[in-house]
């Protein structure tokens, strides 16, 4: 079997897992009230997460933080059992608004059933706190990459130990 015939017979959860590099951006709230996030990796190791708070009376200014400790994640146990509750709790209602809209954004991809398929650990601001997701077995078109943010009071409705938000590729 030629290697291109040998890749196409591969179940779509095999395939090689797409590095870290390129532009990934994600927006939460609506108009006036909104916090944009723009992580940009120029390689596996080096990346900059740009977030823009913008509220009623607050000019918006960007925060940049600088990320030159990124770490392929050696153990995912906690992003995948956070992964799991939120597939498991995707139906919760009541949840806080910031909450709702993020699982609202995500259950096109819970519905699936998807895994881990690789992260990687943003060191912001401490090891752990934040990561960078691909997922196994999400549906076509479905966002390439899942920012995992630590959650300051844990077990909230819908989503333990991290909120996960979806990141679409900048063309």
């Amino acid at each position: 079997m030629s290697l291109p015939c040998a890749l196409a017979s591969l179940p779509a959860q095999s395939a090689p897992a797409a590095g870290l590099a390129g532009d990934f951006t994600a927006s939460i709230g609506q108009a006036g009230n909104q916090l944009q996030l723009q992580l940009a990796c120029r390689d596996d190791s080096h990346c900059m997460l740009t977030t823009v708070f913008s509220a009623p009376g607050a000019p918006a200014q960007p925060y940049r933080q600088q990320l030159d400790q990124v770490r392929l994640l050696q153990d995912s146990g906690e992003a995948t059992a956070a992964l799991q509750f939120a597939i498991r709790h995707q139906d919760d209602s009541a949840l806080p608004p910031d909450l709702a809209e993020a699982m609202a954004r995500l259950k096109p991809a819970l519905a699936a059933k998807p895994a881990i398929r690789q992260c990687w650990d943003l060191n912001a601001p401490q090891a752990g706190y934040m990561l960078a997701c691909s997922l196994s077995g999400i549906p076509a078109g479905a966002a390439p990459l899942y920012l995992f943010g630590s959650l300051q009071a844990d077990g909230q409705q819908g989503f333990q130990r991290y909120v996960i938000y979806p990141l679409s590729r900048q063309q």
